[in-house]
């Protein structure tokens, strides 16, 4: 039973990187939640900086089998920048994230080799001084049971490390929580067994 999580950066985030050859790199990560959200920001950055020469991205939204993802080299030789920024966010493992670096040419062309090198610094410079975080993936999960149950139901919440979404009682109590993907079947089939089969979890999502 492993505890399912993701990683992404805590908030938004910009750092850039010494000047190469006269060129400015600029890094700026952003928290996306959606492909819809991750292109109407990179519109956002590239008309703040419609100056520079080029802003290159990679983006990952999504978590296990549902991802999505894009990059481009804006501009930059084929394969020099967006693919290496894509890479770089691969190797760490994170989701949710939208990575820009923004050029401006230093007046000294760096080459397909010196282009690599310094998107791929830029990227990993960018996240090495961003707050990346452990985000738990939850379901939600329902259920009723008797109030003789209360002190079993309550004691199990506590050990699966779930969260009381809403509760309402009646004749019997009715629970509707939050709790870690990778725990959810060992809870559905605990419970049911401590009740003897009466309670019945309903997988909400």
């Amino acid at each position: 039973m492993d505890k399912i999580i993701y990683k992404t950066i805590k908030e938004n985030s910009k750092y850039e990187i010494d000047k190469i050859k006269g060129s400015r790199f600029i890094g700026t990560l952003i928290k996306v939640s959606s492909r819809e959200q991750a292109e109407q920001e990179l519109e956002i950055i590239r008309k703040k900086n419609y100056n520079a020469t080029h802003n290159c991205f990679a983006y990952i939204v999504g978590t296990e089998g549902d991802q999505v993802s894009r990059f481009s080299d804006d501009g930059e030789m084929s394969g020099t920048a967006g693919k290496p920024m894509m890479l770089v966010m691969e190797s760490r493992e994170i989701t949710n994230v939208l990575l820009i670096v923004t050029r401006y040419y230093g007046g000294t062309k760096l080459g397909t080799g010196g282009l690599v090198k310094a998107y791929t610094n830029s990227a990993k410079e960018t996240l090495a001084h961003s707050n990346i975080i452990d985000v738990e993936i939850k379901d939600e999960v329902e259920f009723s049971y008797i109030y003789d149950n209360t002190s079993m139901v309550m004691n199990m919440i506590s050990r699966y490390e779930a969260d009381i979404v809403e509760e309402k009682y009646g004749d019997n109590a009715n629970m509707r929580i939050k709790i870690n993907k990778g725990f959810k079947t060992n809870f559905i089939e605990e419970i049911f067994d401590k009740s003897s089969g009466k309670i019945k979890v309903t997988e909400l999502n």
